[in-house]
């Protein structure tokens, strides 16, 4: 928890002229007398651009300066830590200069990144406050290692819901009661790390905001100003994330599991129908090209009964059906067949428990092309 020397009071200054990010940040009322907490979590890891704010996020901060907010820095990276004032730059002068000298200065000592334990990490340095308490996240959303770990296969495409669900049962959810949570920076990535489609960056912004929210905070907002540019060069090491999903081809099979052209949650209606149609557009015209017949294959988690898991993996490949024939395939040439959770190549999704795993359910949603009279792959 805060120590009086973690705990410094946000102040405003009438600094110099050459201090404008102060004038500015102070040009709003100032309370007289402080109130509420902020927690800033900042990645400042490899993969990911520089810490910056923008929109909310930058709104918080002028906020928590009018406020005099007590404040605190946490960085996550492997082993999430607090910096103490002095090294945070809050210490004797507390004003929007030093808050945005501590997002700047912030940097990772431990490799890969933790951004659950983090956030969890900041609710508790500010829980004692009174007033408004807020976390702000300047993050990828990546992370890398502990309970939320996005290098497990499928854990990037799964339902937002499963993933709640499991981190319950696990007892890992962090305890966020009562605070406002303002993200900024998820799906922002540097090289090496593969820079993630717009249907991925959403899926993992529902993916925070659920577990946020099932954690206990009040709300949740999402700012989609960018972080750009490269990290600084020595950071430690951060895994890289497959990003899976989506599209994947070989001469007889078209298997399609996510991503561009995943589904909503228990439905047959794609999560984004565009973007579905410009992942299968291409394909379709192949299709069309090569003469060639399909039977689409649909497959489910083993969430619900059978029944029902047989309808909803018929009605999805049904979706795809409808969607290839939208794009020039004619629909005799197309069959569809729903299996639900019965099928050859399952991945086992539930524990000794019961317990549903998300990642390997997600691998479980699919619809599989089957191509008959294919001379070649019909992806590029």
């Amino acid at each position: 928890m805060f120590q009086s020397s973690l705990r410094r009071r946000l102040c405003t200054v009438a600094g110099s002229l050459a201090l404008v990010t102060s004038v500015i940040a102070c040009s709003a009322p100032v309370v007289s007398d402080a109130s509420g907490g902020l927690a800033m979590v900042v990645g400042a890891h490899s993969n990911m651009p520089p810490t910056a704010v923008g929109g909310v996020a930058e709104q918080v901060l002028t906020n928590a300066v009018r406020t005099r907010s007590a404040v605190s820095v946490v960085v996550a990276d492997g082993a999430p830590f607090v910096l103490d004032a002095e090294q945070s730059g809050t210490a004797g002068v507390a004003n929007r200069e030093a808050l945005d000298e501590a997002l700047t200065s912030a940097a990772a000592r431990t490799p890969e990144t933790d951004l659950l334990t983090a956030l969890g990490l900041g609710a508790a340095e500010i829980a004692s406050a009174d007033g408004r308490r807020t976390v702000l996240v300047v993050d990828s959303g990546l992370s890398t290692t502990g309970a939320l770990d996005f290098r497990r296969e499928g854990l990037l495409d799964a339902d937002p819901a499963d993933v709640v669900g499991s981190l319950q049962a696990a007892g890992a959810l962090p305890d966020l009661s009562g605070v406002h949570v303002v993200f900024q920076g998820l799906g922002d990535t540097a090289a090496p790390q593969p820079s993630l489609g717009e249907p991925v960056r959403r899926q993992l912004a529902d993916l925070w905001t659920a577990v946020a929210l099932a954690a206990g905070a009040l709300d949740v907002s999402v700012e989609r100003t960018p972080l750009v540019g490269e990290p600084v060069a020595g950071l430690p090491p951060v895994s890289l994330i497959g990003l899976g999903g989506g599209v994947t081809c070989t001469q007889s099979t078209v298997v399609l599991d996510g991503g561009a052209v995943a589904f909503q949650a228990d439905t047959s209606a794609f999560q984004d129908a565009a973007a579905a149609a410009a992942e299968l557009q291409p394909i379709a015209d192949r299709m069309r090209a090569a003469g060639v017949t399909a039977t689409l294959v649909g497959t489910t988690a083993d969430v619900g009964d059978a029944e029902g898991q047989r309808r909803l993996s018929e009605q999805r490949a049904r979706a795809v059906a409808d969607l290839l024939g939208g794009l020039g395939v004619p629909a005799e040439r197309l069959t569809v067949v729903g299996l639900g959770s019965d099928f050859p190549g399952y991945v086992q999704d539930r524990d000794a428990s019961g317990t549903l795993d998300p990642a390997a359910a997600a691998q479980n949603r699919k619809v599989t092309i089957e191509l008959v009279g294919a001379g070649s792959a019909v992806c590029a």
